[in-house]
């Protein structure tokens, strides 16, 4: 399994996409899909983006169990993996804490911000241990019902997204969560992704063998 590499790859993967989710937020363009629920809720209550970002992982468990119809040891053990990540987006809240008027340059400091965070989801993916919940939750969703991942997951950031805004609209009147950086997130980070992919294939192991009896 090689797990002396594995490990150290997947940690630098969390930090990275925890980075990058912060920095993203912190230009006030909008959040990425996957993480306008959580920044919305925690934007209305006196909860965190940290934790809601745990609960909301926690739900993605769940909806990982319902549609698995059974729990599974990797299913379970992205429950600490949610925790972990969730403490650390707090972490980087404290750390990374800035303000900037200019549309024009929170324009361009959103490109270093997509970047990080396709870092960090290529270093996740490609340690091959597991994925977090809300993403587990969407192969879950296309492995069962044998749906291209693909539409799975579009589908998934329309459902995330739509819920940001019914919440940003119905308890402040306007958007916090969902704006450009959402757009350009959700458009861009998957072509990072692929260019990494083709001039890093060595961040990607090969998936290690699970025996089973």
């Amino acid at each position: 399994m090689n797990l002396k590499r594995r490990i150290p790859q997947y940690i630098l993967g969390l930090i990275f996409m925890a980075v990058g989710l912060v920095f993203i937020k912190r230009l006030n363009m909008g959040i990425s899909p996957i993480s306008s629920v959580p920044d919305a809720i925690s934007s209305v209550t006196p909860f965190t983006l940290g934790n809601v970002t745990i609960a909301f992982h926690v739900f993605c468990v769940i909806g990982q169990i319902v549609v698995n119809r059974r729990p599974t040891l990797r299913i379970i053990l992205t429950l600490p993996l949610a925790i972990g990540f969730g403490y650390l987006i707090d972490l980087c809240m404290l750390l990374i804490d800035f303000t900037i008027s200019s549309f024009w340059i929170r324009l361009v400091l959103l490109v270093p911000g997509i970047i990080v965070s396709a870092l960090g989801v290529v270093l996740i993916v490609g340690a091959d241990l597991m994925l977090p919940a809300p993403d587990a939750f969407m192969r879950t969703i296309s492995a069962v019902y044998k749906l291209p991942l693909s539409r799975v997951k579009t589908c998934g950031d329309i459902i995330w997204v739509a819920t940001s805004v019914i919440i940003d609209l119905s308890c402040t009147g306007s958007l916090h969560s969902v704006g450009l950086g959402t757009v350009c997130t959700a458009i861009f980070v998957g072509r990072c992704i692929g260019i990494f992919n083709k001039h890093f294939p060595k961040l990607n192991m090969p998936p290690w063998p699970v025996k089973t009896k």
